[in-house]
């Protein structure tokens, strides 16, 4: 049986999510990972090409640019009406897409909005620049290509049944892949836009999809990450996580993912090993980027953060856990002693105590 709180402020939540609340409540930092504040949730981060920016895509219905070398926001693109939650960069313009269903071209230096672009029918979640051309997935079900030279939509093509959450481009540029929360992820054919494979595996939703030369690598609610063959669609790696996983990045040697339980994991990307866990976020990881060694981390505990994934730092990740959780077992198992006592004996300890004290 659920049981549902009666207590003021926690009416219609049941225990576990009480219980998950004050968990929490116990992480709660803006120090770890040298934790740059936002004043809302981070639904998307992206790096300028010179990776001295970092771009944050808001639920604030605005995107922060931050001046990485202070962690000082610049400037604010605002004008949408609902939360923004995917991005593209140029060298000189943002493109950016909304839960109020429209995508806008912005100039980059002075943060004035050049045009909004109407189509879609409901919440736009993912973007992607290929070329002359912005591809953009909805919970309206739809792709769609527009050309950002006439800022016309040049193709709408509906065969998810349900919201489009990711995308992302081959090396070649000849393919995109949407990830949608059917459960399946598509291949398409960026000339004829039509679908040329189907990927199908996953259990429920695909939150994330990203390629590496021959592979696809995709993050699911089903609590895994898969990685498949681009051309025979077949899976030779499942990584297996404790909750929800959101989203991925690939970093050399490493695959790493962000998870609704507020870890980071750092996987071997030829082995499948788990190399580190990096925690610091206190709510889901929903985005990251790689610079180099460094990994940017976006996150529903309004905060992004940055981390070193050199060896040095990946001991420091390992050894901080391993010390936390010898701590909590020390705990627990303390705990465990006290609640193993009859009323009698604790009532004798209480007193051999009080009586200690008096010597």
């Amino acid at each position: 049986m659920v049981n549902v709180s009666q207590e003021s402020g926690a009416f219609f939540q049941t225990d576990a999510e009480i219980a998950k609340q004050k968990e929490k409540q116990l992480k709660y930092n803006y120090t770890e990972g040298d934790a740059i504040k936002l004043g809302s949730k981070a639904l998307d981060i992206l790096l300028s090409q010179d990776e001295k920016y970092i771009y944050v895509a808001e639920s604030g219905f605005f995107v922060r640019k931050i001046q990485l070398s202070n962690s000082k926001t610049v400037k604010l693109f605002k004008g949408h009406i609902g939360p923004v939650t995917a991005m593209a960069l140029t060298h000189d313009t943002l493109w950016t897409g909304s839960w109020d269903k429209s995508v806008k071209k912005w100039d980059l230096e002075t943060g004035e909005c050049l045009a909004t672009l109407e189509g879609h029918s409901d919440f736009i979640k993912s973007m992607l620049l290929v070329g002359d051309n912005i591809y953009t997935g909805s919970s309206d079900c739809f792709l769609r290509r527009w050309n950002t030279k006439t800022l016309t939509c040049t193709a709408a093509e509906k065969k998810h049944k349900r919201t489009i959450e990711s995308l992302a481009v081959s090396v070649d540029g000849k393919y995109i892949y949407s990830a949608s929360s059917d459960s399946t992820v598509m291949k398409w054919d960026v000339e004829t836009m039509k679908v040329v494979h189907t990927f199908e595996g996953h259990d429920t939703s695909v939150y994330c999809v990203r390629v590496c030369e021959d592979d696809v690598w995709t993050a699911s609610a089903d609590k895994t990450v898969r990685r498949w063959n681009a051309n025979t669609g077949v899976v030779d790696m499942v990584l297996n996580h404790p909750d929800r996983v959101k989203s991925i990045a690939l970093a050399g040697p490493f695959v790493v993912t962000g998870s609704s339980d507020d870890e980071i994991r750092v996987w071997d990307i030829g082995s499948g090993k788990l190399i580190c866990t990096i925690e610091g976020h206190f709510d889901e990881v929903g985005c990251l980027e790689i610079a180099g060694t460094t990994l940017y981390s976006g996150s529903l505990d309004c905060s992004i953060r940055k981390w070193s994934l050199t060896t040095a730092a990946i001991k420091i990740y390992n050894e901080t856990r391993e010390a936390k959780l010898k701590r909590l077992e020390a705990e627990k198992m303390e705990e465990q002693k006290k609640s193993d006592l009859t009323e009698e004996e604790e009532r004798e300890l209480a007193e051999l105590m009080l009586s200690d004290d008096d010597e």
